[in-house]
């Protein structure tokens, strides 16, 4: 394999190197800094890496405390691998409008900050979706060159029938415990992604006490009753 060759399979295939290597955040002076992984990141990373070396659908769900940098990691994650792969529909789910949008604005800001040789064809970035696809209206020339036809898109829980007629390769569902009605909207998306190899659905919330859907998906996570690897990241393994 040639150093160019190298250099494209990890685009594709190593997230960690590309978040480290071309993604840029927001930290909370509000300056633009390189994405490094903290010790929380790195802690799931190493499950995920293990998971993909297995071949394994990717399917987590997260207890956490607040402010561990998880969702930028999933964001990331999730960027990276629509950004580089074809025909990928990514979903990015929070419990309110504003969550769900100031999610999807850190994929703005990767795509904003990432080399233009790497950077993929953009056919627009309104307030719901980030479309990588040829933006020319040449219908010859979009047939020649299509672009990824790959996209991120964003839902707030409780708005309606969400994601009910399309097929995801990737999910992240943020604040799962304070979704009005979890159950409803998580049942109908989860059957949305196919249970298939480089796939991931992420449950990710802080804690909102007992007997929800969360809570009931965590527990059955626990004793092995479904599909999800559970992951509780207390605030103290952070410096």
């Amino acid at each position: 394999m040639t150093k160019e060759q190298l250099f494209y399979w990890k685009l594709r295939n190593d997230p960690s190197w590309y978040i480290e290597n071309f993604l840029k955040i927001r930290d909370k002076r509000a300056q633009i800094i390189d994405f490094k992984l903290n010790r929380a990141q790195k802690q799931v990373m190493e499950l995920i890496n293990q998971d993909k070396k297995e071949g394994k659908p990717l399917r987590y769900i997260v207890l956490k405390a607040r402010q561990m940098g998880l969702s930028t990691l999933f964001e990331g994650l999730i960027f990276q691998d629509t950004a580089n792969h074809e025909n990928k529909n990514s979903l990015i789910i929070a419990h309110e409008e504003q969550a769900s949008s100031n999610l999807f604005n850190m994929s703005k800001l990767y795509f904003e900050y990432i080399p233009d040789e790497i950077k993929p064809m953009k056919k627009y970035a309104n307030g719901k979706v980030l479309s990588f696809e040829n933006p020319t209206p040449d219908d010859a020339e979009k047939s020649r060159n299509p672009g990824l036809r790959s996209k991120i898109s964003i839902a707030t829980a409780g708005s309606g029938e969400v994601g009910r007629s399309a097929t995801y390769h990737n999910i992240h569902a943020s604040e799962v415990a304070f979704f009005p009605d979890a159950r409803t909207t998580m049942l109908g998306l989860l059957q949305a992604v196919p249970d298939q190899p480089n796939t991931m659905v992420v449950l990710e919330s802080t804690a909102n006490g007992v007997g929800d859907w969360f809570h009931d998906m965590w527990v059955k996570a626990e004793k092995g009753l479904n599909d999800f690897t559970p992951i509780f990241l207390p605030w103290h393994i952070q410096p």
